[in-house]
């Protein structure tokens, strides 16, 4: 059987969803106009491995689709020549945040370090979302810098964002499709990147997945995808499967 978390799924996951006639949007469209009928959001989280983030966008490229890419100020993450690439692509750029676990708590310092890092990548391309990291090793949820009214004003007006993508959006009514723990289960091995909706997005395997993309899928989707565990290589492949599993023992105990 065909292995999933390959470009070659990926790109099969993609075509049903287009012969769907379900248009994709980007969040910064979305996000000042949620009141439509049908729409999938594709949103990559860039925790590490960018340059898979880049075969990625290629390939959503050579089929005329576009989405958002959330990259993290780390290292493992911050790579300006190809965020460069990924948005002369067309793509959107977003900023996947988590300074409120960088600055162990304290929102004062999370605010500022939100707003320097904020500035680096605004450097790089046109940022107007946000979207937090869950961080799943520490003790804190990074949405919560923004539950003092002040600081929510600072991410909207001083700062230029039109929102941050879990507080920002209605989800209730959307098929919140992620391969968060790397499976299709949204509550298996997934602490913190969950939101409110009545529509069951889980599904027992990728197999189960495109079976329920090529029959009548919800038709509002948010499709998240982490791309570094996703890759055609053998090796690569094997080895991010043998990491996950291990990370997804450690969220166990700390759940």
């Amino acid at each position: 059987m065909e292995k999933d978390f390959t470009l070659k799924r990926y790109k099969k996951y993609l075509i049903e969803i287009k012969k769907q006639e379900i248009p994709f949007l980007i969040y910064n469209q979305f996000i000042i106009n949620q009141d439509l009928n049908k729409f999938c959001l594709i949103r990559h989280d860039v925790d590490r491995k960018p340059r898979l983030a880049l075969k990625m966008a290629e390939l959503e490229y050579d089929l005329e689709i576009k989405s958002t890419y959330y990259f993290r100020i780390k290292s493992v993450s911050f790579n300006p020549k190809i965020i460069k690439k990924i948005e002369k692509l067309g793509h959107e750029i977003g900023y996947h945040y988590e300074s409120l676990s960088d600055c162990n708590g304290n929102k004062t310092d999370a605010v500022k370090d939100f707003k320097s890092n904020l500035s680096k990548l605004n450097k790089i391309a046109k940022i107007s979302t946000c979207s937090m990291h869950g961080r799943p090793f520490k003790p804190f949820d990074n949405r919560d810098i923004w539950k003092i009214p002040k600081n929510h004003e600072i991410l909207t007006k001083e700062l230029g964002l039109l929102g941050e993508i879990y507080l920002d959006i209605d989800y209730l009514d959307i098929a919140y499709i992620n391969d968060t723990g790397r499976n299709w289960t949204s509550g298996k091995n997934n602490i913190r990147d969950k939101v409110e909706s009545r529509i069951n997005a889980d599904f027992y395997s990728g197999q189960h997945l495109l079976q329920y993309l090529k029959g009548t899928p919800h038709k509002k989707i948010v499709f998240q995808i982490h791309p570094e565990r996703w890759t055609d290589n053998f090796f690569h492949w094997w080895v991010q499967q043998l990491k996950d599993f291990s990370i997804n023992i450690l969220k166990k105990i700390i759940s």
